[in-house]
């Protein structure tokens, strides 16, 4: 956990993730690493850009290639409204809302009625003492022209009012942006592999 000035971020780092059949690079070496950092710094940065952007308490970034929950990584930023969950770490695994972004070919906005009286609306499930409490969701997948689905971005908490149709444009045009980094580094990381496999 990190608090920089008027932000608290979360990092979940778990398996090395590859956008393949297999999500999870099997045994990773020095290129696969470098570029599960690599991907690590893109989300970072890009749920506090995107908070900063479309002004919001919440956002999170998250890494799922191939629906693959389990080899999952995701980045939190929080303003100060949210810090006493600074220390929350468990991280989602692919039920309830969650789902339907990776599901749907764009993005999904709820006010915080429309959310909690959407069908596939758990209400936290097992987490509902403990994660922080949502105000709306404002959410995209991240998908790259050749339509690998990498992962979700996701924001809540508005810092006015609930998210508008001038919001959901900007968040689609940031994730294209944030999924071409992602193609982008993973292509590096297949040119690498495959110029150390002629070596």
């Amino acid at each position: 956990m990190s608090t920089d000035g008027d932000r608290v971020a979360n990092t979940y780092r778990n398996a090395v993730v590859g956008a393949t059949t297999n999500p999870v690079v099997p045994d990773p070496d020095e290129i696969d690493e470098e570029f599960a950092e690599g991907a690590n710094r893109a989300i970072a940065a890009a749920a506090d850009l995107v908070r900063d952007l479309i002004g919001a308490h919440q956002s999170a970034v998250a890494i799922v290639v191939s629906g693959d929950w389990s080899s999952m990584r995701k980045h939190f930023s929080m303003s100060p409204k949210y810090a006493a969950w600074a220390e929350y770490r468990t991280p989602a695994v692919g039920v309830g809302i969650h789902t339907l972004v990776l599901e749907q070919p764009g993005p999904v906005r709820l006010t915080q009625a429309e959310l909690e009286a959407h069908p596939m609306w758990l209400g936290f499930g097992t987490e509902r003492a403990a994660h922080p409490p949502m105000r709306g969701w404002l959410a995209a997948p991240i998908r790259d022209d050749d339509g690998r689905t990498w992962g979700l971005v996701q924001l809540s908490d508005r810092y006015e009012g609930d998210f508008t149709a001038a919001d959901e444009e900007r968040l689609v045009r940031f994730v294209d942006l944030l999924a071409l980094t992602l193609g982008s580094l993973w292509a590096v990381r297949n040119a690498r592999k495959a110029a150390a496999g002629r070596e």
